[in-house]
């Protein structure tokens, strides 16, 4: 398999890796979010190299580099928006656990309040000597 057939095949697992994190942020699988993060961190230097070494088959061969890139930058670009999304989609899970969170410190602000007027208040330890 040439450089450029693995670097196509490097971007389509790109997007499955992207889509299932996608499902996996719906379905707050933080664990799976994460090894799809971990997976692609771990594609970028193979995608790296592949690149470099597919240009150079390109011209090799005789290729149009340019128009080879084009369609890259297509894929990529599709890449990117699905990145978007899941970035979106992670956002909105953010921005609703911080609402969460700001509810349940008011809830507890509020029952510290209660209890604080309806507990009985307790006589100092200590009366005064005289």
């Amino acid at each position: 398999m040439n450089a450029s057939d693995q670097l196509h095949q490097a971007y389509q697992a790109w997007r499955q890796l992207a889509d299932a994190e996608g499902i996996a942020i719906r379905e707050s699988n933080w664990t799976r979010v994460a090894s799809c993060q971990h997976s692609l961190r771990d594609l970028q230097p193979q995608i790296l190299r592949w690149t470099q070494e597919a240009r150079a088959e390109w011209l090799q061969e005789g290729r149009d580099v340019t128009a080879e890139e084009n369609r890259l930058r297509v894929l990529i670009g599709e890449l990117i928006e699905i990145e978007r999304r899941n970035s979106a989609w992670l956002n909105d899970v953010r921005q609703t656990a911080q609402a969460q969170v700001s509810q349940l410190e008011q809830s507890g602000q509020k029952l510290r309040q209660v209890q604080r007027s309806y507990s009985p208040t307790r006589a100092p330890a200590w009366s005064s000597f005289s």
